[in-house]
């Protein structure tokens, strides 16, 4: 259950440092808000997507490997389902909540958002899982005000307020303004998703690797989703059902 954990606890907060990405630095600076308004332009516009991929969890001295399968109805739902060979769990979030169960030591987890919301210091819901594994900032542009920063790889906006706990930082690619890498620092944790590659489906672009870090005082952990394949459309079946007699943990 504790690598279970990990998975979905890192689609929440995490961090370390990425290795740099090459790209031309010869691109022209633009005003931030031309470039927030030509970055809104780029979202990818889906109903249904599915990722097949393969996950791979690095905590201290250990790695673990699975098959994952992703299944996101926009702004509805996403199943997440882990495997080897046969399944080892199951989750679902709503826009109410977040649940997921592991077969192996009978237990699940289940809760609202809002503990989720009051232990970051900052709202938690379904967009936030969707807008990280689809390639968008996890804490929408609009919502707060940017400036950029000294970037000579990349179009970077960092927030301005120095009073709200969280430091945000953005890159974007200077070709198809799509992200880079998000970092995000609360406290004593940081978040830091890298989007190393992009695969096109239907003429958009989505991430073809996600690179997950946890950094806190008391854990280091990464979570890396190398996407294999990416399919649009649907609708997506989505059962889920707690199975009788597991109990339940806290994250």
């Amino acid at each position: 259950m504790k690598k279970t954990l990990f998975l979905f606890s890192l689609l929440i907060i995490g961090c370390n440092a990425f290795k740099k990405v090459e790209y031309k630095t010869d691109f022209k600076k633009i005003p931030t808000k031309r470039l927030i308004d030509e970055i809104e332009k780029r979202k990818p516009n889906f109903n249904f997507i599915i990722y097949r991929a393969q996950a791979t969890v690095l905590e201290k001295n250990s790695t673990n490997q699975f098959n994952i399968l992703i299944r996101i109805e926009k702004n509805e739902k996403i199943l997440i389902t882990g495997s080897i060979l046969i399944p080892l769990f199951k989750g679902l979030l709503t826009k109410e909540k977040i649940a997921f169960y592991e077969k192996l030591s009978r237990s699940y987890y289940k809760d609202r958002y809002d503990s989720l919301s009051s232990k970051l210091d900052h709202e938690v819901n379904l967009k936030t899982f969707q807008n990280l594994l689809v390639g968008l900032p996890v804490i929408n542009l609009k919502e707060k005000k940017w400036k950029q920063a000294t970037n000579n790889q990349a179009y970077s906006l960092q927030s301005l307020s120095k009073q709200e706990p969280l430091r945000i930082r953005y890159d974007f690619s200077p070709i198809s303004l799509r992200l880079i890498s998000q970092e995000i620092a609360f406290n004593n944790n940081t978040l830091k998703v890298n989007y190393g590659k992009y695969n096109i489906a239907n003429g958009q672009l989505f991430p073809e690797e996600i690179k997950i870090f946890l950094d806190t005082e008391n854990k280091k952990a990464e979570v890396v989703l190398s996407i294999k394949t990416n399919k649009l459309g649907g609708p997506i079946s989505s059962p889920f059902k707690i199975p009788k007699g597991y109990k339940q943990i806290k994250l």
